[in-house]
């Protein structure tokens, strides 16, 4: 039985909190992340981005909307730069943006179906304040607490489950097409190959930094690679080659599952199909494997202009963006 994936687990994370204040931060935030944030109430939660002007992202994570702030959790190796970055472009608008990372603590919970929990909101992205803390639903099911280093701890440890280790993580965050900062988010990728627009941008809002490039990549429509969920019939490093038919692709991200392995990897797609070649069965050497999916697809695209009976973002329009 694998933690996370047969059996509910919690396990603690590492995490880096930008908290962005004042009566402005909505308004200003939207301006500056690939989200539609300028409507959201407290409560709601999404994925976004921050671009530079060529459409790279400059960080990636997930905002939390609070009654007195908007939380942004990102990886600790960004949430310097990311805070820097905020507070110096707020102009003559009353917002401010602090690392907050010292003041708090994150754990998650994760199985194969829906966690139910006390005071938690069964709908994803979405947080419920709970005493000093936060209890976030994600867009799985799962739970995340973040909060006081204290009440962390202690809420996690009552969940009553087993604490899964870093690689039970790993192999979650693939299976699920979770991309991960440093690995899938590298110099040179772009958004739309890794399957970010979905649950990371919104199409319909205003400028922001790195709109231009986000437009362009949607209108154009196909890329040349994509990222994917592969699954392999033996152990692999991230650092072998991957080929799909006569096209050799990269590897991102790996864990060992069951007597194979699992990955994260970008792979490249025919022209004319915008398939992957092949037919889905890939190698790494002489080790086969194949496609489980493609990150990203199916999922609707908030704010698709060719949508034409789309209205304007809402309350209920922002959650699970």
């Amino acid at each position: 039985m694998a933690l996370l994936l047969d059996e509910p687990a919690w396990l603690p994370r590492e995490v880096g909190v930008v908290r962005v204040t004042g009566q402005d931060r909505l308004h200003y935030l939207h301006q500056m992340l690939s989200q539609h944030v300028e409507q959201a109430a407290p409560g709601d939660v999404a994925d976004f981005l921050l671009l530079d002007a060529k459409g790279v992202a400059q960080a990636a994570g997930r905002l939390v909307v609070h009654a007195e702030a908007v939380l942004l959790l990102v990886p600790p190796e960004v949430v310097s730069s990311l805070a820097s970055t905020l507070a110096s472009r707020t102009f003559l608008m009353d917002a401010a943006a602090a690392d907050a990372s010292a003041d708090l603590a994150l754990a998650s919970a994760r199985g194969p179906e829906p966690l139910a929990q006390p005071g938690a909101r069964d709908e994803p992205m979405t947080a419920v304040p709970h005493g000093e803390g936060l209890v976030i639903r994600d867009r799985w099911g799962g739970l995340d607490l973040l909060g006081s280093p204290t009440w962390v701890r202690e809420r996690a440890e009552g969940l009553g489950l087993p604490q899964a280790d870093a690689e039970d993580w790993e192999r979650w965050r693939i299976l699920h097409g979770e991309v991960d900062w440093g690995h899938e988010l590298a110099t040179g990728r772009r958004p739309q190959e890794l399957g970010l627009l979905p649950t990371h941008v919104h199409l319909r809002k205003g400028c922001y930094p790195g709109q231009e490039s986000i437009a362009k990549m949607h209108n154009l429509g196909r890329p040349r690679r994509a990222l994917h969920v592969v699954e392999l019939d033996g152990p692999v490093s991230v650092h072998d080659p991957i080929t799909a038919g006569s096209s050799t692709g990269q590897l991102t991200s790996v864990a060992p599952h069951g007597d194979g392995a699992v990955a994260l990897a970008l792979l490249p797609l025919d022209r004319q199909t915008g398939e992957v070649a092949g037919g889905g069965e890939v190698a790494v050497g002489p080790l086969p494997g194949r496609v489980r999916a493609r990150v990203g697809a199916g999922l609707p695209q908030p704010g698709d202009p060719t949508v034409a009976d789309q209205a304007a973002p809402t309350r209920e329009g922002t959650r699970g963006s």
